[in-house]
């Protein structure tokens, strides 16, 4: 059960990977098109906080809640994306509200 469980684990994340990916290349491609500074490359950082919280969860075996600290690096890692992409759109679409 445990194996299973470390395989959805991982497959579920690999997708989450794959999101922050596109975000990464669409903040990349904006900066090059708009000779604007977007800092695509700080989107490592929020990125491995996430993966910092993947590998305490599969380190410590338990399900996808109850390790503080796990808990912490994805509340802090999702944050960090989260501002990111506001951000992100906010310059890609003129800063209006």
């Amino acid at each position: 059960m445990r194996v299973v469980q470390d395989i959805l684990t991982v497959y579920s994340w690999v997708g989450v990977g794959v999101l922050i990916v596109f975000l990464w290349r669409i903040a990349y491609f904006y900066e090059k098109t708009s000779k604007r500074w977007v800092g695509h490359y700080l989107l490592i950082i929020p990125g491995a906080i996430l993966l910092a919280g993947v590998l305490t969860y599969l380190i410590a075996g338990k399900p996808l809640v109850g390790d503080s600290l796990g808990d912490l690096l994805f509340f802090v890692g999702g944050f960090g994306v989260a501002v990111f992409g506001i951000r992100l759109q906010e310059l890609m679409t003129g800063e209006q509200s």
